[in-house]
């Protein structure tokens, strides 16, 4: 209707609310909760059991908000895992400092493998150490992974929190084009 006014562009800000998956074996484990989710539910008041030791995964501010909320919903211990050092992430600083002094733990140059379920309360989260190489197409340095450097990582919840995308799947049908951003 809008076109047919004569409006020639249209720009819908609908956020970016749909979690990207970390695409390891044993992410569908229902203890491993994607971030968007898990922050979703705490701000809408919904009941959010986390366990005593949870692993957040990313770098960013979703990552950081997710930790620092897990902390105050109840686990004893969090750590972020990140796949690069410190200086590529890319959550503001102010806040990492915060989560810090909060009392989150960093494990920098990590990343998941695998999610292997152990029991109805624990997962282990096997990671692999990794190093930095060239930078990449975001300017900042690859993280390649170090092979036989594997570790296993005892959780009771795993928060996925490695990007966000919007989620279209409501304009599917209606003819209008969108771009990649």
């Amino acid at each position: 209707d809008l076109f047919k006014q004569g409006y020639r562009a249209i720009f819908l800000a609908v956020g970016a609310h749909q979690d990207q998956k970390l695409g390891i074996p044993g992410e569908e484990n229902p203890r491993v909760i994607p971030g968007v989710v898990f922050l979703r539910k705490v701000n809408l008041g919904e009941k959010v059991e986390v366990g005593q030791r949870v692993a957040v995964i990313g770098g960013g501010n979703v990552a950081i908000d997710a930790a620092r909320t897990a902390l105050r919903t109840g686990a004893k211990e969090v750590t972020i895992i990140y796949r690069r050092s410190r200086d590529e992430m890319p959550a503001y600083e102010e806040d990492v400092e915060e989560a810090e002094a909060e009392g989150i733990k960093f494990q920098f140059l990590s990343a998941p493998a695998e999610v292997v379920s152990k029991d109805r309360e624990t997962i282990s989260l096997r990671c692999i150490k990794m190093e930095l190489g060239e930078p990449d197409a975001s300017g900042r340095k690859r993280p390649i992974p170090i092979q036989g450097s594997d570790f296993l990582v005892e959780v009771n919840n795993v928060i996925s929190a490695i990007g966000q995308t919007p989620d279209l799947s409501s304009l599917e049908g209606m003819g209008i084009e969108t771009t990649p951003r």
